[in-house]
Formats: structure tokens, C-alpha cells, sequence
């Protein structure tokens, strides 16, 4: 399945790369989701790459998206 990763916060959306993950794979990434609030978080970019400080994430939304 393909997937992509959309964090929506006050400084705007931001979307990952397309991602390729099994359906395992899937089940893993939504399990460590729940622990997204509590520490910096790192996306990889059509364009670059992105780290989101936890002051960020407090307040920001992380929708994954299948395709």
C-alpha cells in the first residue's frame, strides 16, 4: 500500500514523500503515531526534509493518508 504523511500545524501542511509500506508495515507506523506528541519529529519532503520541534507538535494534527 501507498501512503503519505500530512502534518497540519500553524505554520501550515506539510506532506511526505509518497511511502511504499506492507500491510505489516502499516500496523507498526500506526503504533508508533501514538507516541508522535512527545518528542521531535523528522519527514522526509518532496523537497527537503523537515524536523518539527515538540513546542510544534503540541499543537499540530498527523494524518496518514493512504493512496
Amino acid at each position: 500500500m501507498n501512503i503519505v504523511l500530512k502534518l497540519k500545524s500553524e505554520l501550515g501542511e506539510f506532506v511526505s514523500e509518497t511511502i511504499e509500506l506492507s500491510e505489516t508495515q502499516y500496523q507498526e507506523l500506526l503504533e508508533v503515531s501514538r507516541g508522535f506528541y512527545s518528542g521531535p519529529y523528522e519527514m522526509f519532503l518532496p523537497n527537503g526534509f523537515m524536523v518539527v520541534p515538540p513546542e510544534i507538535l503540541k499543537k499540530s494534527i498527523l494524518i496518514v493518508e493512504i493512496l
